[in-house]
């Protein structure tokens, strides 16, 4: 091929280039994608720190023993059931989802039920439970607003006891009392600081039961029951 065509062939070339070049340069460019939306992710609900609240709920008592008298023992029985409101205060702590707390509360209640002995001077009355209270440690499980916990402690109260001694007459007699308690709840942050629980307690027998007259020693078995539902603030 002759040197002039090898040459205008390679001017052909480069001025296609060139004029390839420009055309691209004149398009416009591509837009970019729309930058992706921040969404910060939701606090994580914390247990810890002082909350106080109130409650309200129901118990029910079982009883038996044996009263010894100057005709020697004789057993008894007893039960009695009633409402029940009060106050609580409690602090958390909580590490990871596990959260350990300590919770005082105080209780009026209705309790009250027949007690009767029989086989030596008849013994009739009622029993009653005017107030009581526990302080206890909890253990939970939080699943970020809501807490699965247990709790055990002591329990302090006052018991009331009036009615007839057959030998004797009428009687009236209390005493305050010392006893344990376990049980378990589940809590659930609802609104802002507010939450609210429902809570099982079980209360073993008192250390010591109020003075009858002719009786001279006590052995009892007893045992409480309290369901109870709550609402507490958060600080």
């Amino acid at each position: 091929m002759p040197r002039y065509s090898m040459a205008l062939l390679w001017s052909a070339i480069l001025i296609s280039s060139g004029i390839g070049i420009a055309s691209a340069a004149d398009l416009p460019e591509a837009p970019l994608p729309p930058p992706v939306a921040y969404v910060p992710a939701a606090p994580q609900f914390s247990w810890s720190g002082f909350y106080i609240g109130g409650n309200a709920g129901y118990g029910w008592m079982n009883g038996s023993g044996t009263l010894t008298t100057i005709t020697g023992p004789e057993s008894f029985t007893t039960s009695g059931n009633g409402f029940l409101g009060g106050a609580e205060v409690g602090y958390n702590w909580q590490i990871g989802p596990a959260v350990f707390g300590v919770e005082a509360d105080f209780q009026g209640t209705t309790e009250s039920g027949p007690i009767s002995a029989t086989a030596g001077p008849a013994i009739s009355g009622t029993a009653k439970t005017p107030w009581f209270g526990t302080f206890r440690g909890r253990l939970g499980y939080a699943f970020d607003r809501i807490m699965l916990y247990g709790t055990a402690g002591g329990v302090y109260g006052d018991n009331t006891m009036s009615g007839t001694v057959s030998t004797v007459g009428p009687f009236s007699s209390s005493t305050t009392f010392w006893s344990w308690t376990a049980g378990a709840g589940i809590e659930a942050a609802f609104w802002g600081c507010w939450s609210a629980k429902f809570e099982y307690l079980y209360i073993g027998t008192p250390n010591k039961m109020p003075t009858i007259p002719t009786v001279t020693a006590v052995s009892e078995s007893a045992y409480t029951n309290v369901v109870r539902a709550g609402l507490n603030y958060h600080f």
